[in-house]
C-alpha cells in the first residue's frame, strides 16, 4: 500500500498542491541577494548563501515535472509524520503530553531565573554607579505655588457668661 493511500486522497492532492504554490510563492517574492563586487582580475567571492537562496535557485531551474517530482517526495515525507502521528498509541500520546508540559515548565523556571538575574545585574549597576558618585546637596527647587489661604472667622461662644480676664 503507498503511503499516499493511506490518507484520503483529496488531503494527499491539497497537500501536493500548497507545496507547489508555496515554492512559487517563495521564487517570486525572494529577494535574490546582488552579486559581490569583485576586484579586476579575481573571481568572484563566493558567500555563503542560506538553505532558502539555495532551494529559491534550484526551484527557478527545475522543469514543471521536477518540480512536482520534488514536491511529491516531501509531501510523502509530511503525510508519514501525519500518519505516525496518529497512529501514536493513547498512552504514549499521553506520555508526550505530559513530557511537553514538563519541557515547558523547565522552560518557564530557566526564562523567570533569567529574568532575576537580569534584575540583579541592573539592581548591581544601579547601586554602583550610586556609589561611585559624589554626595552632593542639591537644593531643591520650590514646588510650591503661592495661594493664599484665609482664615475662617472664630466663632462666638453661645454661653451667657462673659470671658473672664486673668488676673496676675
Amino acid at each position: 500500500m503507498k503511503r499516499k493511500d493511506l490518507l484520503p486522497k483529496r488531503l494527499s492532492d491539497y497537500i501536493q498542491e500548497m507545496g507547489v504554490r508555496a515554492l512559487d510563492h517563495l521564487a517570486v517574492h525572494i529577494d535574490s541577494p546582488s552579486p559581490a563586487a569583485a576586484p579586476e582580475g579575481e573571481p568572484a567571492p563566493a558567500g555563503p548563501a542560506s538553505a532558502t537562496q539555495t532551494l529559491v535557485d534550484h526551484w527557478k531551474e527545475m522543469s514543471a515535472a521536477d518540480k512536482e517530482q520534488f514536491v511529491a517526495r516531501v509531501s510523502s515525507s509530511v503525510v508519514e509524520v501525519i500518519i505516525a502521528s496518529a497512529t501514536l498509541p493513547a498512552g504514549l500520546k499521553k506520555t508526550v503530553k505530559k513530557a511537553e508540559k514538563v519541557l515547558r515548565k523547565r522552560a518557564k523556571k530557566v526564562r523567570k531565573a533569567a529574568a532575576r538575574a537580569k534584575a540583579a545585574k541592573v539592581k548591581a549597576a544601579k547601586t554602583k554607579t550610586a556609589q561611585t558618585k559624589p554626595k552632593t546637596k542639591t537644593a531643591k527647587p520650590n514646588t510650591k505655588t503661592a495661594t493664599t489661604k484665609t482664615k475662617a472667622p472664630k466663632r462666638k461662644r453661645a454661653s451667657a457668661e462673659p470671658k473672664r480676664e486673668k488676673e496676675s
